[in-house]
């Protein structure tokens, strides 16, 4: 097709592929009938398409990916029916060729400037003494197996992902399983984004109750066998992909389902073979083997009683789908899960319901509650006993304030284990790793360890046989092979339940629906594919506009380089550098609430420290609807947490009335934030984690404001603030410093000189 043609092929022009598009998006098919049948649709907008089904008739003749198939899979049961005959039952399986999906993927123009197809070994320094794990090609596995393969060989990497959902929301038990595929030579917050398409849908395992069985122990094996023979099925066009590129499984899923796929009981690691009775040990097991582990299978399925088989917790799953994949070792690839192991397990399970027992409930939530508020953290107004529905969400607030609620209420040995457990989740969601960290995040596991008998001397443990305790000791090791942990956190698979099951479920009409669900993903998937197509279209017929206007005028095309160069993005540049270094700046808020403020008293030899309490008495009375009084502080990127930089909102303001008289006024709020007091002794200690604070105070900043006109002109905003006592020595038993606000004669003591914004940092 040209770019002079008609690039929306199907339908008249641009407009009308635009509504198709919405329509096919977030419109069901008796929503799309009833407005295509308006009188206002026919007269005037007089679409070529006339119903749903010419609708779709259309989208159905758009390019689409590869195709479903729906192989049924039978199961036999330990029941028997009136001949005698074993009573069996038929599963469908949805799948998609996995070898088509990640051709592609490699071949999706789209993520050309996002793919790597060769090992890289990254070094923070210039000696290569520390080396960097970020993406899945910087780990070592990929070396390791890049140097098995023959010249010329490609590796790429299949990451799958698991898990099964609900679709019904207030009644009924309908479900689904879906299975995603990616690849590790995409980069990892590609991945994770669900509208760049990265991360695909491969298959709907069948869910049976399994009624031809006996017993609940005779179903359970059943779900176990069907779910390795329809996996076995969906991963079979690898075996023979392997020997041209198509390399390893890694494979993201919970506990549980980790168990299914390394075929071990839940009371066992499935990655390696501590016993069950010693996992709460601090000490390193070997991996699971594959060769041992499908010998062990397969002697037991010939009526063998090899020891390994009750030693290892496996089960009866004597043709597991991973037994012949190439270069796979499945128990190598099953990856950290930080959502459920740590975030849900680690802390929330057990960190917070061990301290909840120490201090009592109603204290723990009255601590929550007395928080203070601050940008960027959740305030929990209520306590923590009210959140009905956790996610991960509120499982990382409450780490952000969770050591300051449990301060001065636990034993310094239970402090010590929290904060120690706290500070390994951190390290573990980091996205770029080193050897220095990661020698830091193993002491902070081997801390944790060493203060963890403290809960057995308090009665509140017997034992530390947690699998989810016992998954920590394998994250450095994960790292180091696979690369940073965050790459396969489970929250990316739950969010794609939404795309991919619950509103492909939603489109359906609840009968047959799994089939419906892949047809309407077929759609979905074919309307994304040609709307980015026409956005290409679109990007080229703009070169050549471009081209041709270079062709006319080069002088004019020379002036416009060079107002282009200039142009930065808009959110930066309304920063002003505020910090020694170019990555801090300050933004004032776009409109003062506060105008024409005397600061008469503001000057120390006007009594600076009766201003507060009559600055709050004047906005209260005279601007009751004011909107609030902020600064936003642009801060330097963190390269191990991300690549982005980081905005903080520095907000003064007095108790506002609300404008519902019925509801009490907004609370004032005066943030604290860390002055720069020595720009040189700040610069000196900034890499050296021993003095971390070097040249920093604290201070409450109690108004934000300009100084008028007639006063003479000054470049930036002004902030009174009121000063804390230096930070000194943190507490033995805590490690946290103790605040004290700076007096003088008992009275608070009020800075008798303004900080410019210009002086500042969070």
């Amino acid at each position: 097709m040209g770019l002079e043609g008609n690039p929306w092929t199907l339908f008249c022009d641009e407009e009308e592929w635009k509504l198709a598009e919405w329509l096919a998006k977030r419109v069901n098919k008796t929503g799309t009938d009833e407005f295509l049948k308006l009188a206002i649709t026919k007269n005037c907008t007089q679409p070529s398409f006339t119903s749903n089904y010419t609708l779709q008739k259309k989208l159905n003749k758009l390019p689409k990916g590869p195709g479903w198939t729906c192989e049924i899979v039978t199961s036999t049961g330990d029941q028997v029916d009136g001949n005698g005959n074993p009573l069996t039952e038929q599963h469908e399986l949805w799948r998609r060729d996995p070898v088509e999906c990640v051709h592609e993927l490699i071949g999706n123009p789209a993520f050309k400037e996002y793919l790597s197809y060769i090992p890289e070994k990254v070094y923070e320094d210039a000696k290569g003494n520390r080396r960097v794990y970020n993406e899945m090609w910087t780990g070592d596995w990929w070396w390791d197996m890049q140097e098995r393969l023959p010249a010329g060989a490609v590796v790429a990497p299949v990451i799958l992902a698991s898990d099964k959902t609900n679709l019904t929301r207030f009644c009924g038990d309908k479900a689904a399983w879906p299975i995603y595929l990616t690849i590790g030579n995409i980069k990892k917050d590609i991945c994770c984004q669900p509208s760049k398409h990265a991360t695909v849908l491969i298959g709907y395992l069948p869910i049976s109750k399994m009624p031809h069985f006996k017993d609940d122990e005779g179903r359970q094996i059943g779900r176990y066998r069907l779910f390795h023979n329809c996996m076995w099925l969906v991963m079979k066009p690898l075996v023979d992909a392997g020997a041209h590129g198509v390399d390893m499984i890694s494979y993201i899923a919970d506990h549980p389902e980790q168990c299914l796929i390394a075929c071990c009981k839940e009371n066992h690691c499935p990655r390696c073979v501590v016993k069950s009775n010693q996992r709460g040990d601090h000490f390193d097991s070997p991996l699971r083997n594959v060769m041992e582990t499908r010998a062990t299978l397969e002697q037991h399925k010939n009526g063998e009683d090899p020891h390994l088989f009750e030693d290892q917790g496996l089960h009866t799953i004597h043709y597991p789908f991973w037994a012949y994949l190439p270069h796979t070792d499945i128990f190598a690839c099953i990856t950290p899960d930080i959502l459920h192991q740590l975030h849900k397990g680690v802390f929330k399970d057990h960190i917070v319901s061990w301290c909840i027992t120490i201090i009592s409930d109603a204290k723990f939530n009255a601590r929550f509650q007395a928080m203070p508020k601050f940008h960027g953290l959740c305030h929990f107004k209520h306590g923590i006993s009210t959140v009905s529905q956790w996610t991960c969400t509120e499982h990382k607030e409450m780490q952000h304030v969770v050591l300051g609620v449990i301060a001065g209420a636990v034993e310094p040995r239970v402090f010590q284990a929290v904060r120690a457990a706290l500070n390994f989740i951190y390290y573990a969601q980091y996205q770029s790793h080193t050897d220095t960290t990661l020698a830091q995040m193993q002491d902070t596991l081997d801390e944790f360890h060493a203060n963890k008998p403290i809960f057995v001397e308090l009665g509140l443990r017997q034992h530390f046989n947690i699998p989810k305790v016992h998954s920590m000791c394998h994250y450095v090791q994960s790292i180091r092979s696979l690369g940073s942990a965050d790459g396969f956190n489970s929250e990316s698979p739950k969010r794609l339940h939404i795309d991919y099951a619950k509103d492909a479920y939603q489109a359906s009409s609840k009968v047959d629906y799994i089939a419906q669900m892949t047809h309407w993903l077929e759609l979905q998937e074919a309307v994304f594919r040609h709307s980015v197509y026409l956005d290409w279209v679109t990007s080229q017929s703009q070169d050549v506009l471009d081209l041709n206007a270079l062709d006319d005028d080069d002088d004019n095309a020379d002036k416009q380089d060079l107002a282009d160069s200039d142009t930065t993005d808009l959110s930066f540049s309304q920063f002003i550098q505020s910090h020694p270094r170019t990555s801090h700046g300050y933004r004032v808020a776009k409109s003062c609430p506060f105008l024409n403020i005397s600061v008469s008293h503001l000057q120390s030899a006007f009594g600076a420290i009766d201003f507060m309490p009559a600055l709050q008495t004047f906005l209260t009375r005279h601007f009751p609807h004011s909107s609030i009084a902020a600064i936003l502080l642009l801060l330097p990127r963190q390269h191990h947490i991300s690549d982005l930089k980081w905005l903080n909102r520095l907000q003064a303001y007095p108790a506002i009335p609300n404008r519902n008289h019925r509801k009490p006024p907004s609370p004032a709020r005066f943030d604290v934030a860390f002055v720069i007091e020595d720009r040189h002794l700040l610069l000196m200690h900034s890499n050296n984690d021993t003095e971390p604070i070097a040249g920093l105070q604290i201070a409450q900043i109690r108004a934000i404001f300009k100084l008028p006109s007639h006063y003479g002109i000054f470049p930036h905003p002004l902030a009174y603030v009121e000063w804390f006592r230096p930070l000194c020595v943190p507490e033995p038993a805590t490690n946290l410093y103790r605040l004290a606000r700076l007096t003088c004669n008992g009275v608070s003591h009020l800075s008798s000189a303004f900080k410019t914004f210009c002086k500042q940092r969070i």
